[in-house]
C-alpha cells in the first residue's frame, strides 16, 4: 500500500515556491532576449546585453523603473508583470498543496518565506544589472511585498480559508457590480483598441520597416508591444471615459480635444492613437454608462433594490472609480527626458469621470421599479 508523503514545513516550501517563481519568471524573458540575440549573433549587441535587457523587463514588471541610456523609464511595461505573477500564483497552489495549509496564519508563514526569497532574487538581479540603476535594496522591498500580497492570495484561496461569504453584504455586492463594470469597459476598450489598429496598420507598418530593426530587433518590439498592450488598454479606457490621455508634453488626446499637430512618439503601437477625435467620438463615454447599467444589473440580481439597493450601488460606483485612478496611476509615466514626460491619464480626473458615469448607469437601473411593485 502507498504511503502518502508528509506534507512538507510551511517555511520550506514558502522558500521553494518563491525561489522558483523568481528563477523561473526571470528565464522565460532570458529566453525571449537570448532568442533576439541568436537570430543575430554577429549583431553590435552581445549576449551579456540581452540578459541586461531581460533583467530590465522582469524589474519592470514588478514595478521597478529602471534607467536605459541615461534616461529614467516610468511608463513601465504592464504586460511583463504577468509573468512573475501567473509564476507567483503557480508556485503559491503547489505551496499551499504540498504543505497542506489549513489556517489563515499557516498561508501568512508560507506567504512570508516565500516573498524574502523572491526579495533575495531581485535584489541579486538588481546588483547584476548595474547599468538599469535600478537600487537592490528597494528591489527587495518593492518586490517582497508584490510578492507577499499574490502569495498570500493564492494560498488562502487554494486552502479555502479565505471565505468571501463572511464579508458584509454590503463590501460584497458593492465590489461584484465594480468588477462587472470594470470588465465591461476593459472589454470595450480592448475591442475599440482593436479597431484602431486595424485601421492603423499601414502606419504601424511603415514604422516597422522605418526603425529597419532586423529579425531580432523585430523580436524585441513584438516583445516591447505585448509588454505595453495593458498600458494602451488603459489609454483607450481613459479615452472612452472622457479625460483622455497625455501624450507628450503639451499635447492630448480626448473626444474633446483638438487635433494633436505634433508628431506622435516613434513606436508602432502609438500609430493606433487617433491624432483628432474620430466621427461620434463625443459619445464614447455612453459606453462607461452602459457598463454601469450591466453592474446595475448585477446587483439587481443579488437583491439590490430600493434605498438599500442605491447605497450598494453608489459605493460600487466609487469602488470602480478608485479601481480605475489606480489604473491610470499605473498606465503614466515618462519615456524620456524632453518631451516625452508626463504621458498617459490623469488618474484623479479619470477615476471621478468614471465613478460618475459608470454611478449614472448602475444608479438608474438599480432604482427602476420591480414588476411586483406594480402588482
Amino acid at each position: 500500500m502507498r504511503q502518502e508523503a508528509a506534507p512538507l514545513p510551511l517555511v520550506v516550501s514558502g522558500a521553494m515556491a518563491g525561489g522558483a517563481a523568481a528563477v523561473v519568471s526571470y528565464l522565460a524573458l532570458a529566453v525571449v532576449a537570448l532568442g533576439a540575440w541568436m537570430l543575430d549573433p554577429g549583431g553590435s549587441q552581445e549576449w551579456s546585453q540581452m540578459l541586461e535587457v531581460a533583467s530590465g523587463s522582469w524589474l519592470s514588471g514588478l514595478g521597478l523603473a529602471p534607467t536605459i541610456d541615461g534616461v529614467l523609464v516610468t511608463l513601465l511595461p504592464l504586460g511583463f508583470a504577468l509573468v512573475p505573477a501567473v509564476a507567483l500564483m503557480g508556485a503559491g497552489r503547489w505551496a499551499s498543496d504540498t504543505s497542506a495549509v489549513a489556517r489563515r496564519s499557516e498561508a501568512l508563514i508560507v506567504a512570508l518565506s516565500a516573498a524574502i526569497i523572491f526579495a533575495a532574487v531581485a535584489a541579486l538581479v538588481a546588483a547584476l544589472a548595474g547599468n538599469l540603476d535600478v537600487s537592490p535594496g528597494r528591489a527587495a522591498l518593492v518586490s517582497g511585498v508584490a510578492s507577499f500580497v499574490v502569495m498570500l492570495v493564492t494560498v488562502t484561496l487554494r486552502a479555502g480559508v479565505l471565505d468571501a461569504r463572511q464579508w458584509p453584504w454590503l463590501v460584497r455586492d458593492a465590489l461584484a457590480g465594480a468588477t462587472v463594470a470594470l470588465t465591461m469597459l476593459v472589454t470595450f476598450s480592448s475591442l475599440l483598441l482593436a479597431v484602431a489598429v486595424v485601421t492603423q496598420v499601414d502606419e504601424m507598418t511603415a514604422l516597422l520597416v522605418e526603425l529597419d530593426a532586423g529579425p531580432s530587433g523585430f523580436l524585441l518590439l513584438l516583445a516591447l508591444t505585448l509588454g505595453y498592450l495593458p498600458i494602451a488598454i488603459v489609454w483607450t479606457m481613459a479615452y472612452v471615459i472622457g479625460p483622455g490621455v497625455t501624450i507628450a508634453v503639451g499635447a492630448q488626446i480626448s473626444p474633446f480635444a483638438e487635433p494633436v499637430t505634433g508628431a506622435l512618439p516613434g513606436f508602432p503601437l502609438f500609430a493606433a492613437l487617433p491624432q483628432s477625435p474620430p466621427p461620434g467620438s463625443v459619445l464614447l463615454p455612453a459606453l462607461a454608462v452602459a457598463a454601469g447599467a450591466v453592474a446595475g444589473l448585477a446587483l439587481r440580481r443579488r437583491g439590490a433594490t430600493g434605498l438599500a439597493g442605491l447605497g450598494t450601488a453608489a459605493f460600487s460606483a466609487v469602488l470602480s472609480g478608485v479601481a480605475l485612478a489606480a489604473l491610470a496611476w499605473f498606465a503614466s509615466g515618462s519615456l524620456g527626458t524632453t518631451s516625452l514626460r508626463g504621458l498617459g491619464p490623469d488618474p484623479l480626473l479619470v477615476g471621478i469621470a468614471g465613478a460618475a458615469l459608470v454611478g449614472i448607469g448602475t444608479l438608474v437601473v438599480v432604482a427602476l421599479p420591480r414588476r411586483n411593485d406594480h402588482e
